[in-house]
């Protein structure tokens, strides 16, 4: 089961946005049909699409035309693999090699998606006749499992509520129906995500009887539809995003592909790309040492967002550099956010006005 379990300890201990490092990203587990080399073969492409979907974090990535045509060549990029055991059944796991991967990805300028990701945390509330009731951390249930299922398929790093006495008094499942923002906020503190997501599936149990089966009503006549919605909010900017609608009979189905469209819209806040260059400038408010600097350019040197740094002003203790960035500027703010040593200043009374150069302090000034 998918599980972050160092993030219950951050928890309770901040109240910042929380950003988790996948450490698997280059590594896939297939189930395996038997080691033939046929078998072998089929299940090291599989795995080697499943790496690829991760590290981009959205699955449109095998519709490339390119990409279709390199996996089955997953051996130029294969590390090594083994056999495992799980359940009974024989799976495949298999790692690629990280460099070869991310030129891959710089080479067709297909954007990919670092190991630092935001935590999200899912209120998933399910409609059942005339009773509603929210899926928690500790569930069981076959749509608890699918979400965490594709959560580690997707490397993004997911939190369900305890729904304990602390969440009860915080927020009601009305509150969560209705989709009112501000309790939702409250009660979603304690987890510190950098995004919450609000999933509402409902079951409309039909009114028919094994009597009313004829060949123009057969089986699926008895079976309940089923509609899921979902909206998205970021707890830094506030920025609210409603997705689409899905129905259909099957929930699973349904809410694999909330959670594929879900993962992509945040794997493509976040994502680099090559496609072209975006220069930013910013200021960093609070160098007052030379130490300091070094520490700064350092930072900013090794964030995989940012391809090159520059310092072109100084003045006092303001330095202001130029920074040649993968992707775009909304990109770099948003990593900014989840690493939170280099922070942001923007004055409560006038916000941030259009064209200023941002300004940003250094460690916990």
């Amino acid at each position: 089961m998918f599980r972050y379990w160092i993030v219950f300890t951050l928890l309770f201990l901040c109240k910042s946005a929380v950003a988790v490092e996948v450490t698997d990203l280059f590594t896939a587990k297939v189930a395996l049909n038997s080691q033939t080399q046929k078998d072998q073969n089929s299940a090291l492409k599989a795995a080697l699409e499943a790496v690829l979907v991760k590290v981009s974090g959205d699955d449109a990535i095998l519709s490339n035309e390119f990409i279709r045509s390199e996996t089955p060549s997953y051996a130029k990029y294969l590390t090594q693999f083994n056999y495992i055991n799980d359940n009974g059944e024989t799976h495949l796991v298999a790692s690629f090699d990280e460099t070869r991967i991310t030129q891959l990805f710089f080479q067709q300028n297909i954007p990919l998606w670092g190991r630092l990701r935001p935590l999200v945390l899912f209120w998933i509330v399910v409609e059942d006749g005339y009773s509603r009731h929210v899926i928690s951390e500790t569930d069981e249930s076959p749509l608890h499992d699918e979400i965490s299922k594709i959560a580690e398929q997707r490397g993004l790093p997911v939190v369900l509520p305890l729904m304990d006495l602390t969440d009860n008094q915080n927020v009601e499942i009305p509150d969560l129906w209705g989709r009112f923002i501000d309790p939702i906020k409250l009660a979603s503190e304690r987890y510190a995500p950098e995004s919450i997501v609000i999933i509402r599936v409902s079951k409309n149990r039909n009114s028919y009887s094994l009597e009313d089966v004829t060949p123009e009503c057969d089986m699926e006549c008895l079976q309940a539809s089923v509609t899921i919605d979902w909206h998205i909010t970021m707890t830094q900017s506030n920025k609210v995003v409603t997705g689409d609608i899905y129905q259909g009979l099957d929930e699973l189905a349904l809410i694999k592909n909330a959670m594929s469209d879900i993962t992509s819209f945040i794997s493509k806040k976040y994502a680099l790309t090559t496609e072209s260059d975006h220069e930013l400038i910013i200021d960093v408010a609070n160098i007052d040492s030379l130490a300091k600097y070094v520490e700064v350019s350092e930072f900013l040197e090794k964030l995989s967002a940012i391809s090159s740094v520059k310092l072109i002003k100084a003045e006092g203790n303001n330095r202001r550099f130029l920074l040649t960035l993968m992707g775009t500027p909304e990109s770099i703010f948003a990593s900014l956010q989840l690493n939170n040593k280099l922070k942001q200043y923007i004055d409560p009374l006038i916000g941030q006005r259009i064209n200023e150069v941002p300004v940003f302090y250094w460690g916990n000034e």
